[in-house]
Parts: C-alpha cells; structure tokens; sequence
C-alpha cells in the first residue's frame, strides 16, 4: 500500500467514524498533526479505543504513528506494538521512537532482519538489539531479494535534455550525508541502490551543480523536494520534467511506503547504470 491509498483509506474510515476534522486532517497533513487532531475529536466520537480499531485496519506504520503521537493509548498498547511488527519499516520506527516496547522488542528486532535495509538501519539507529547483532548482519550481509528491479530510488529523465541529481540520506536540513552530483543523459532513466539508505531530500539541476563541496553544490540552485512528514518510506520514484521556465520539476514522487527495495511497476527498466 503506497502512501496515497494509505491516505485514501484513512479519509474513508474517518468518514465512517463522522470525524470529520480527522479526515480533513488526513488529505494534506503528516501522521503528528493527524493524531493530535483525531485525539481530540475521538472523545466526542467513541473514544480513543474506537480511533484505535480503525488504526488497526490500516498498515503496520499506522500502528507506529499511534503510539508515538497519541498521549495515551491506554489497554491497547500491546496490540498497537504486535500490529507494527508486521513489517520491518514500521518495525524499525517503533524501535527507534517508542521507549517502551516491553516484550515485543525480540519481534520487532526480528521482522526488521527479513528486509536488508531496514536490518542495516536498526544496526547502525537503534542501542538495544536484544542479543540479535547476529541476525541483523546475517540479513545485511545475505543477498537481498529481487523486487520489481531492485532499485531504492528511481529517476525517470523526461527533460527533454541532460540533468544532475542529488540527494540526502541524512535528516533533512542537514549536509553529512548529501550524495555526490549524478548526470543523467537525455532520456535516460537509471535506479540506485539496494535499500539502507532512506532518502530524505532530493534536488535536481538543469545544469552540473558547481562548488568544492557537496553542500556547496547542493545549495548552488536547482529544484528540491523532501518528504515532509511523512515516515517510513525507505525508497522512492522519480519523474523529472523541464517547466516552461527552463527549471526542472517533479512531476512525480512516489513512496514505496513500505519501505522494501524495488520500485512500482509503472517505472520503466533502468536503460543506465
């Protein structure tokens, strides 16, 4: 389930429930905002167990986002915990965020080792790894199944002429982990990487970004897009165009939300390196 469906079926439960501010809330808004606004219109509509049986409709991240962002989720913890060990990115945030996760850390630790990635996130985010240090770098280290084609991040050329692309893997705002500049030809559309990695920022270039360094090169001008509050999403898709001003845009940017390397089937192969 990518990122607009997520949205769709929150919006469609939500008007179920007649909360319509959390639905409103759920077309535009990142899981923080949502949540607090839905923990304020569930006393009116059920309570906070009646906004819980809705969040355990959805995918395993909503179940992460509850308990980070909700102040209280009383008797239903240890479900909410269970459903975001059902798949490793939820898995890996809920580690990473949630101080508490009692007796579910072994599960989460061990659906964070079923995808290569996320196992090499947990390895390098998260302190306490439960005796499991053997696991996570035996998934670091195995081949990674292939997904679609692989890729964990997809650009798709449609300029019309030559461009550059860069990208963060760090916080967003910060400049450790900015990518070296990468030229594309005219058409060409070429996927990288192999998961580990989660892009936080991307920005691209009609022309090669000048500067001694990436930061420098970064800030030289071009066009950015980061994900906003959106988490979890580990790999994304590209389409890059040229607007009427000669400035490159995105004319798309799709999670693969779930956070597993390979990118939706609407890309076309890589015809690049």
């Amino acid at each position: 389930m990518n990122c607009r469906s997520e949205r769709q079926l929150g919006a469609e439960l939500a008007n179920a429930a007649g909360a319509t501010q959390t639905q409103a809330a759920i077309e535009g808004k990142g899981f923080e905002d949502i949540f607090k606004i839905a923990a304020d219109e569930c006393g009116e509509r059920g309570g906070v167990n009646a906004l819980i049986d809705n969040v355990l409709q959805g995918p395993p991240r909503w179940a992460y986002a509850a308990l980070r962002y909700l102040p209280d989720v009383g008797s239903r913890r240890d479900e909410l915990l269970a459903k975001a060990a059902g798949d490793p990115s939820a898995a890996f945030h809920t580690l990473r965020h949630i101080s508490d996760v009692g007796s579910h850390r072994d599960l989460l630790i061990r659906k964070t080792a079923e995808d290569p990635g996320w196992a090499n996130m947990t390895l390098h985010k998260v302190s306490d790894l439960n005796g499991h240090r053997a696991l996570l770098l035996a998934a670091v280290e195995a081949p990674p199944a292939e997904i679609g084609w692989g890729y964990n991040t997809y650009f798709v050329n449609q300029t019309g002429s030559e461009m550059w692309a860069m990208w963060n893997t760090g916080e967003q705002g910060s400049t450790n982990s900015i990518s070296d500049p990468v030229h594309f030809n005219t058409g060409q559309n070429v996927g990288y990487g192999r998961g580990g990695a989660c892009i936080s920022e991307v920005r691209v270039f009609a022309k090669e970004p000048q500067g001694q360094t990436n930061p420098d090169r970064w800030n030289s001008g071009g066009n950015g897009w980061s994900h906003g509050n959106i988490d979890g999403c580990l790999s994304w898709g590209f389409r890059i165009t040229k607007g009427s001003s000669g400035l490159l845009q995105f004319a798309d940017a799709v999670a693969w939300a779930e956070g597993q390397p390979g990118m939706p089937a609407e890309y076309p192969p890589s015809n690049g390196s």
